[in-house]
């Protein structure tokens, strides 16, 4: 009798055993989730619009100087979603291409080409429209932008 007992004991300290390391270890998971989005809250990366902000207010604009950088900023933006609209599906028609089980190489590389070719024209216009805005700055002015532009875009890399 006394070894039933033990028996059962210890078969019931295996199960609790068993319930409290599954315990422990749903809450660690919990504690590590809850973790991970405090901090991805806390380390949000600035948005592009809320980073022009940011530039504008530091380079310390005049009223035309505001307009003009306005009128950039719009451009640019309303270029870049024309691109993507366009780019889109012709990067969408490679990977369909290159998935096939007998894959056409010389579509592939002309999609490829040809979405190359519209990201260097807009290249080309972001440029242009980046000059016209620069020429409203005054040369210190200009220098900060271009440092300012400079930073921002090596925080995005090491992101």
């Amino acid at each position: 009798m006394a070894a039933t007992a033990g028996r059962v004991a210890a078969d019931w300290f295996r199960g609790r055993r068993l319930l409290i390391v599954l315990l422990i270890v749903s809450a660690a998971l919990n504690l590590c989730f809850v973790g991970g989005a405090v901090w991805l809250r806390l380390n949000v990366p600035p948005r592009p619009t809320e980073q022009m902000r940011e530039i504008a207010g530091e380079l310390d604009l005049n009223p035309e100087q505001r307009q003009a950088f306005d009128r950039y900023i719009r451009l640019m933006r309303q270029r870049g979603t024309a691109l993507r609209a366009s780019i889109d599906p012709i990067i969408s028609d490679a990977w369909t291409e290159i998935a096939k089980p007998q894959a056409n190489q010389a579509t592939i590389t002309r999609l490829f080409e040809s979405a190359a070719d519209m990201r260097q024209a807009f290249v080309r216009e972001a440029t242009s429209n980046t000059l016209v805005f620069l020429a409203s700055l005054t040369p210190e002015q200009r220098a900060h932008f271009v440092a300012l532009l400079r930073e921002h875009r090596a925080r995005w890399l090491d992101r």
